[in-house]
């Protein structure tokens, strides 16, 4: 596993593959109050949790579980497309929708 990046909690450190590492739920701005720090460690510690329990599968069962997550991701990006050309679509039939070239997109935007 290709760890490139450490995420410190509190005292411990947690190895995260470079792969994962973007989806992780850290903010843009660190804001280290306890209050604000609270669920990041708990959605830490349901991630790290999540990691353990997958490498405690056998590499057969890790392949099933990867194919799984792959499979349900591609149907929620698909599920989100559908949702955002069916608001396209309510925008384009209510009038909410307007054409033209790139000039008089740069000509509204400098307006």
């Amino acid at each position: 596993m290709n760890v490139n990046n450490t995420v410190f909690v509190g005292s411990d450190q947690l190895r995260v593959p470079q792969v994962l590492y973007k989806h992780l739920p850290l903010p843009a701005k660190l804001d280290l109050s306890l209050s604000s720090l609270t669920p990041m460690l708990e959605k830490t510690s349901t991630f790290q949790k999540a990691i353990e329990a997958v490498e405690a599968l056998d590499p057969e069962a890790q392949a099933i579980l990867v194919d799984i997550i792959q499979k349900r991701l591609k149907q929620q990006r698909r599920d989100d497309l559908l949702k955002a050309v069916a608001e396209a679509r309510e925008a384009y039939a209510k009038g909410e929708v307007r054409s033209g070239t790139v000039a008089d997109l740069m000509a509204e935007l400098d307006d």
